[in-house]
């Protein structure tokens, strides 16, 4: 406010605002001065968007990033719909503007929503995921595929020496590195709580991502039957670790000694008290 608005002449534009509320039907810019020298206006309705001129969207843009002024005079709109309306409006149509004021609102709503845009974009392509269903959707397409990989490893040119996967330590060490492509903090071999007098070992933690990852390989001794008993003993052991939200168990059966690959991963894929558990055997011979 002026700081050498007198008294009288601030009643005057008090007076004035106070009217001004029930004469504009658009009055969020209204409301906005209003705010500024203690009138309170209601919004009583929310703008409609597809009936704004590109300079009120971005307008109403600015005002929405100006978290606190907006709740003081009750706007209230979707971000993301009102950004779609600014791009939609100005790339689609045809406009004109001679006011200086007009053309800055724009110009500072499209740059920012197209720096936005872009910046999310990188992110959701590049970066690792920021949440635990987006990393264990990840997780999954990288052991859907890791039979692939393993195999491809196995015909190397002029049959120089490679990775062999003989046994569960050998499907660690592939399954880390694969992580390790699209994880930025992949942790192995943390120690869990210990349950019934023993304590385990993990083989990843995405701790980020609150994410562990077991990896096992079928062996004998160590088929379909087996491995039900110990996956109903890791997920016991994993419930009580503050790091994990979801455990992923990668069973790895080049063999086929899973004689029901599908159902193994059927009846331990769900919540077990509060534990999301998402086993996943590759490849399904049967």
């Amino acid at each position: 406010m002026c700081p050498t608005l007198n008294d009288s002449d601030q009643q005057w534009l008090k007076a004035v605002l106070n009217e001004g509320e029930a004469q504009l039907p658009e009055h969020y810019l209204g409301a906005v001065s209003a705010n500024q020298i203690g009138v309170t206006w209601t919004m009583h309705s929310t703008p409609r968007l597809q009936d704004l001129s590109l300079a009120s969207l971005s307008l109403l843009y600015w005002l929405i990033g100006q978290r606190a002024l907006a709740t003081n005079i009750g706007l209230t709109l979707n971000e993301q719909e009102l950004a779609a309306g600014v791009l939609r409006m100005g790339l689609l149509n045809q406009n004109y503007c001679d006011d200086l004021a007009d053309a800055g609102l724009i110009l500072y709503a499209t740059e920012s929503i197209v720096e936005r845009t872009i910046q999310a974009s990188i992110e959701e392509t590049w970066k690792a995921p920021r949440n635990t269903e987006a990393a264990a959707a990840l997780v999954r397409a990288i052991c859907d595929r890791f039979n692939i990989v393993a195999n491809a490893l196995t015909e190397r040119h002029d049959k120089r020496a490679t990775i062999s996967i003989t046994d569960e330590y050998d499907v660690q060490d592939l399954l880390g590195a694969l992580l390790k492509l699209h994880f930025t903090d992949v942790r192995p071999e943390e120690w869990t709580p210990s349950y019934g007098g023993n304590a385990s070992r993990m083989d990843f933690l995405l701790k980020p991502e609150q994410v562990v990852v077991e990896a096992k390989m079928t062996r004998k001794g160590l088929a379909q039957k087996e491995l039900v008993t110990q996956l109903a003993e890791d997920i016991l052991r994993y419930q009580s670790h503050q790091d994990c939200k979801t455990l992923i168990c990668f069973v790895y059966d080049p063999t086929g000694k899973c004689t029901n690959p599908t159902a193994l991963e059927n009846d331990l894929t769900k919540n077990h008290g509060g534990l999301q558990v998402v086993v996943i055997v590759q490849p399904k011979s049967r």
